[in-house]
């Protein structure tokens, strides 16, 4: 028997996708966050082997107080890598806490002429929405950090870069709702940082798109409050469709709230009409597959699997 689906479709806004890498293209390698804590030689290694020549900026090991280098440093680190013409790529060394500080002063004029990819996840989720913003294509994935960790997550990220074909197949789970939506372009990230960029220049834009959500370490009563806050800020309006990543190492109240945190999603997502996708890999995990931002893709949510495709 066949399954029916509603069909969401979505006009995408036109973006620039940025050139595809190719053997012997420069990348720079930044830190606008937290300090490094543990070491990113097996990235770097990880880039060498895909014929990439990483190029780490002048404050990548710098450490003041929490962050890698003040604020100044970090930005002209990061605008560095926006604007040098000979960089076609711009990974992160780490996430943590720290971009926001300095991504209202950075001038993005340069990258619009001349798009590159910039990946990255959690604390980097609001410059990837910025760039979403600005019509330019990005990659919510892995960082120099935690390269290593999966083959699969590095395999797919070099094939994203790379222009190579990609598409993703996961196992259903019983709570996803079935649908389709096609041609629609994903955007998300850390839910934390999407609240938090509610009413900035950064605000994420969600209508007729894919949301990707993914979290770690918060508290049930807190996971709620945000995606109350999500629906309070319209952002939960139109969607072509739902991928929830990761939620690790959640956490409750002794004063429970009476819901794990899979079952609050369902509440604020399920009723939505569109298509919802729980259990993809991605975000706190070692598996974490990266996805493109500002790409065409079609989303099929089955009771037989749910698969993401790029669509060319």
């Amino acid at each position: 028997m066949k399954h029916k689906f509603p069909n969401r479709t979505s006009e995408i806004v036109p973006r620039k996708s940025p050139p595809y890498l190719k053997p012997g293209d420069k990348v720079a390698v930044v830190n606008p966050a937290k300090r490094l804590q543990s070491p990113i030689e097996e990235g770097l290694k990880r880039l060498r082997d895909w014929g990439l020549e990483p190029i780490l900026g002048k404050y990548v090991r710098e450490e003041y107080k929490l962050f890698a280098g003040k604020d100044a440093q970090r930005r002209e680190d990061l605008q560095w890598a926006l604007d040098a013409l000979d960089i076609k790529a711009i990974l992160m060394a780490r996430g943590g806490y720290g971009t926001t500080r300095i991504l209202d002063e950075l001038l993005f004029s340069g990258l619009r002429k001349n798009p590159k990819w910039v990946c990255g996840f959690s604390d980097i989720t609001p410059l990837l929405c910025k760039l979403n913003n600005l019509g330019i294509a990005s990659v919510h994935g892995p960082m120099l950090a935690s390269l290593g960790r999966d083959d699969a997550s590095d395999k797919s990220l070099q094939s994203l870069l790379f222009g190579e074909p990609i598409a993703y197949e996961v196992k259903p789970q019983r709570e996803n709702v079935l649908g389709i939506a096609r041609r629609a372009e994903i955007i998300g990230g850390n839910l934390t940082m999407i609240c938090n960029s509610v009413g900035t220049a950064s605000e994420i834009q969600t209508a007729g798109k894919i949301l990707f959500l993914e979290e770690v370490g918060e508290y049930i009563y807190h996971l709620d409050r945000m995606m109350v806050h999500l629906l309070r800020a319209g952002k939960l309006s139109a969607l072509a469709g739902i991928i929830i990543g990761n939620f690790s190492n959640m956490k409750d109240h002794k004063d429970t709230f009476g819901m794990p945190a899979k079952e609050v999603l369902k509440s604020h997502l399920n009723h939505l009409g569109c298509p919802v996708a729980y259990g993809f890999p991605a975000g706190h995990e070692p598996k974490n597959l990266p996805l493109p931002f500002g790409l065409p893709i079609q989303l099929e949510v089955s009771a037989e699997h749910t698969r993401l495709t790029i669509c060319r």
